[in-house]
């Protein structure tokens, strides 16, 4: 949501405000030739930069002769001359300073009451009002405001491309906060950059688009994302590096073009930097968001009429309340589909409705022994119901133990620590799965620490001192890779393979 509501406010902002302001900014350039502010400050600025050590001034004086044409006081091109001008922010501040045209000048009355008619013309116009200028130190809103700024349609459009090829993307990695914060940050960070070490503007948001590029490729490098297709079923999946790989190539089209003036690498590489360093700041890559994005979705089973003719009266015998009915029908899906969690999960909460502890068991160990390491919120409500005292009193303690591993994954520390220490407070149990035990704690104060919350770290490292004194002659019962016979024996899972 946060990348489209940056993509309709630059729309915006080029489609309504840059029509009306080529229409006052042409307004401004005819008075300024008409009013004589060309024949006294042109001269002035061509001897400027024929003067100047900036390494930009010939390209600046080559696009100023260009505009002007042959009479430098009564330019071919006005908006484009005043463009030229107006973009020298060395050579404008200086101009406002009185450093150019001094009081001491014979014109200076004269072309203080025109500059002064000339800038109340241009401010009517809403580009210059958000742009980077010389007055941006004082104006510190332009540092956030030129990232709606486009000075054509073609970087315009350049950009709102960017922007929806990796925003997504990077929303989806970070989230809304993160990724304003680091698209803002970004472009903020590049625009100062840009100001302390440039006399010409940058271009828009390329720094702000160079920071999500540095959030994606610093938090996924080589690793693909996996995005679904729109419009379809089918995921694809694409390196973090490769947001990168799209920013510098369309960089280096704009720079072949012609664009060069528009390109400013500095601003863009501290954009690049500011992703990076943010992402390494929050530790993107332990978080949730990149194990979903990083996670291989298995395939969809292909929907027949019969799976959803059963499906269809599965729901309508648990609409009725026939439990009995919905119990078979939703077993026959489940041996027919077994990875389709949302059926694994209608299985679950029907045989959570009957007294019958054989289906009970049966559908809790088809959800712990599922092959998909998703964190949807589907998954996490199922998982948090096999806490129940019923389902786990009909479940083997190694299943308990596998249900607090997998919400350990699921970040459920506070449900995954309620199963451990029912084990926990068992000195039978903890002598015989000792080695299990141990590593669901060490997980959850892994976790812990790498969230900083060192309170509940340390109530883990007590437990993992008081029970476990001596790590190292740690042993007991080794976690099972075989699913349980009455999986390996029920439908289409008596072909599932081996796993740890």
């Amino acid at each position: 949501m946060a990348t489209l509501a940056l993509a309709v406010a630059s729309t915006l902002v080029f489609a309504v405000w840059t029509t009306r302001d080529r229409t006052i900014l042409n307004t401004a350039a005819f008075f300024y030739v008409d009013s004589g502010l060309a024949a006294i400050e042109l001269p002035r600025y061509r001897e400027y930069l024929q003067q100047s050590t900036d390494p930009d001034a010939l390209t600046r004086l080559a696009h100023l002769e260009r505009a002007a044409g042959p009479a430098i006081d009564r330019p071919v091109h006005p908006l484009a001359t005043v463009e030229a001008l107006r973009s020298d922010r060395d050579f404008d501040r200086d101009l406002h300073a009185d450093k150019v045209v001094t009081p001491s000048d014979p014109a200076y009355p004269e072309w203080q009451r025109e500059r002064r008619q000339f800038d109340d013309l241009e401010a009517s116009a809403m580009g210059p009002q958000l742009a980077l200028s010389a007055r941006s130190w004082n104006e510190p809103w332009r540092l956030l405001t030129h990232l709606l700024v486009r000075p054509s349609a073609p970087a315009w459009l350049t950009s709102l491309l960017v922007l929806l090829l990796i925003g997504p993307l990077a929303e989806a990695a970070a989230g809304v906060g993160l990724f304003v914060l680091c698209y803002l940050g970004g472009g903020a960070f590049g625009a100062v950059v840009n100001l302390l070490f440039s006399s010409r503007p940058t271009d828009a948001d390329w720094a702000a688009l160079a920071a999500l590029a540095g959030l994606l490729a610093t938090t996924f490098g080589t690793r693909s994302m996996h995005a679904r297709l729109a419009l379809t079923e089918k995921t694809i999946g694409i390196p973090g590096l490769a947001a990168l790989l799209i920013v510098v190539g369309l960089e280096a089209a704009r720079w072949l073009v012609g664009a060069r003036e528009a390109i400013h690498l500095p601003a863009d590489l501290a954009g690049l930097a500011f992703g990076a360093v943010l992402t390494r700041t929050v530790k993107l890559h332990n978080s949730h968001r990149f194990e979903e994005l990083t996670e291989q979705q298995p395939a969809r089973t292909t929907t027949t009429p019969r799976h959803s003719g059963l499906a269809h009266q599965a729901h309508e015998a648990a609409k009725n309340q026939d439990t009995r009915r919905a119990k078979d029908l939703f077993k026959e899906l489940v041996d027919l589909e077994p990875q389709r969690l949302e059926h694994l999960c209608a299985y679950l909460n029907v045989a959570l409705l009957g007294p019958d502890e054989t289906t009970l068991q049966d559908a809790a160990l088809r959800l712990l022994w599922l092959r998909s390491r998703s964190h949807s919120d589907q998954m996490r409500k199922a998982f948090l119901q096999l806490t129940q005292p019923k389902v786990l009193k009909v479940l083997p303690i190694d299943e308990h133990l596998r249900l607090a591993r997998r919400l350990v994954r699921l970040r459920e520390d506070a449900a995954a620590l309620r199963v451990l220490d029912a084990i926990l407070t068992d000195s039978h149990l903890r002598q015989l799965y000792g080695r299990q035990l141990a590593d669901c704690l060490l997980g959850i104060y892994t976790g812990y620490v790498r969230r900083r919350m060192t309170t509940l770290a340390e109530q883990i490292r007590s437990r993992l001192t008081t029970y476990f004194e001596a790590p190292d002659d740690l042993g007991g019962i080794e976690k099972a890779s075989h699913p349980p016979t009455t999986l390996l024996t029920s439908g289409p899972r008596s072909r599932m393979p081996p796993r740890s």
